[in-house]
């Protein structure tokens, strides 16, 4: 019984496709971890690219965005205390090193000579700043809380006091905690600094027309000397790939981000097309809010878990580019759970809800107007029809059904995606802890919040991994509070004049130390 339909889900999904078509003192250089080995020429100065990206930024200001999308659109206005390399390791940034004397202290040294787009000087007073606005009450950023306090060393150093021993600090101050805004421009423009952002980045923002595009041009006093390369970037908004791929192809495009598996062999074709691929910690997701029915019934949730066929999908939907998600790290990442699985069972789906006094569940399910998340949606639809479930599909433009989701709490189920973090403890916290923001519905247990405490307060990688074992199944397995669908790698197409790019683990393009090669 199980063969025939798992059979029968895998042609159903053929044919849909067909229809769609940092341990205790940290020094180095301060080249910037972003800078591609692409090519073997000498970088050079001068020219403008136009890249096409999938989303729009959700907010200008750092500490109001929750999108992970955001981060490509952030990175050229903004620097980070810490940068990351391809593999997410902890690298310079604007702090040029730091030091952990006790296990509840950082110590930050920063790099002189730094000025932000308006010419406010960056210091030790302007990272207090921005660490405490990070953790206002106006802030979505939840990533640093147990910094406590913040204190002025001297004019370049700062000393970071904890309120409990926290091994993700460091990366953390890589996203959008470390991203530094200018104290100036945020006291003198105050809410409309998110529609004029200022910061210490590479690029100055100019201008941003909403689903439109946005456009940066290079800040002429950054401090990376000869940086950056090029005279500007347009990132051109465009939710629907197949018009990137045709405006890529028509040659209004020089750099076309996240390239579907479909699309990726019409592209392999091209010898004049430069393609990068690369795994990520990313992947498709099923947010669930447990505090509304049907979700608010564990044996539900543990239900919709077994119903659907994640090999079915990576095979019919990413061409077997993928891997199925079982937890919240892809297999060979050093943080994942090695045993973890999710077995495909839709007679055990009915048990449960037979358990619970339910023969069948209907639910409404957000999908973004994005063609590969239609996809997706549709072939769940389809799966979850055998373990019971009837699934509304509410399709409508990313940002509103995310707003709709995390900050109104108006939609059960959220299928999009977690986009992954720099350090591990970030996505436990934001995702799989009671307090996080991307869990809504707060579902928790307090043995699973030990073992998050105990997580952040290791320094031991092999430590760390047991631990995130345990509360992916905790959390996943147990109280099925999120429901994690792929894995998928990422690919970046380019023309073959554009050089300098390098994939990392995260996924999330960088965009700013790119060049041209006429």
């Amino acid at each position: 019984m199980k063969k025939i339909s798992r059979l029968s889900i895998l042609l159903s999904l053929s044919i849909l496709l067909i229809i769609a078509g940092c341990s205790q003192n940290n020094t180095a250089s301060n080249k910037p971890s972003s800078e591609g080995t692409q090519s073997n020429g000498e970088p050079k100065k001068g020219g403008d690219i136009v890249i096409g990206y999938d989303t729009d930024i959700g907010n200008y200001d750092p500490i109001l965005g929750n999108s992970g999308n955001d981060h490509a659109l952030l990175y050229p206005v903004y620097d980070t205390l810490v940068n990351y390399n391809s593999d997410l390791e902890p690298e310079p940034g604007l702090a040029e090193s730091w030091e952990t004397p006790d296990n509840k202290t950082i110590i930050l040294h920063l790099r002189e000579g730094v000025t932000f787009h308006d010419g406010t000087a960056f210091n030790a007073e302007a990272v207090k700043f921005n660490l405490e606005r990070v953790n206002s009450a106006e802030s979505n950023v939840s990533d640093i809380a147990n910094v406590e306090t913040v204190e002025v060393v001297d004019t370049y150093t700062v000393k970071l006091s904890l309120k409990q021993p926290d091994s993700s600090i460091i990366l953390a101050l890589s996203d959008r905690s470390g991203m530094m805004v200018s104290p100036t421009a945020v006291e003198k423009l105050g809410a409309d600094f998110s529609q004029n952002p200022i910061g210490a980045g590479p690029f100055k923002f100019v201008e941003w027309i909403h689903n439109g595009e946005i456009k940066f041009e290079a800040y002429e006093n950054y401090w990376q000397e000869g940086l950056p390369y090029l005279d500007s970037i347009t990132a051109k908004i465009m939710p629907d790939e197949n018009t990137r791929l045709n405006a890529f192809k028509s040659n209004q495009l020089d750099f076309y981000w996240n390239v579907s598996a479909n699309n990726l062999q019409v592209l392999k074709k091209d010898k004049n097309i430069t393609l990068d691929t690369n795994m990520r910690v990313y992947f498709h997701n099923i947010y669930l809010n447990t505090k509304m029915a049907p979700f608010d019934k564990k044996e539900v949730r543990q239900a919709f878990l077994h119903t659907i066929d994640r090999e079915a999908i990576v095979k019919a939907i990413y061409l077997g580019n993928g891997e199925p998600a079982y937890q919240a790290f892809p297999k060979d990442y050093w943080a994942a759970n090695p045993d973890m699985k999710i077995d495909y069972d839709p007679d055990k789906s009915k048990e449960l809800l037979k358990s619970v006094g339910m023969d069948t569940v209907s639910f409404d399910m957000f999908v973004p107007t994005v063609p590969e998340y239609q996809r997706v949606g549709e072939a769940i639809r389809a799966q979850a029809k055998e373990g019971g479930f009837e699934i509304n599909i509410q399709t409508m433009e990313l940002t509103k059904g995310v707003t709709l989701y995390f900050n109104e709490k108006q939609i059960p189920a959220n299928l999009t995606s977690w986009t992954g973090r720099p350090d591990p403890q970030q996505t436990v916290n934001l995702l799989l802890s009671g307090n996080g923001f991307y869990n809504a519905g707060g579902e928790t247990s307090a043995e699973k919040e030990e073992l998050i405490s105990k997580a952040a307060a290791s320094n031991d990688l092999k430590e760390r991994a047991n631990l995130y074992a345990k509360i992916n199944e905790m959390a996943i397995l147990d109280e099925a509070m999120t429901v994690p669908l792929v894995f998928t790698p990422v690919t970046a197409a380019m023309t073959q004049k554009v050089k300098g790019f390098e994939g990392t683990l995260l996924g999330k393009p960088r965009i700013s130390y790119l060049w041209i090669d006429n």
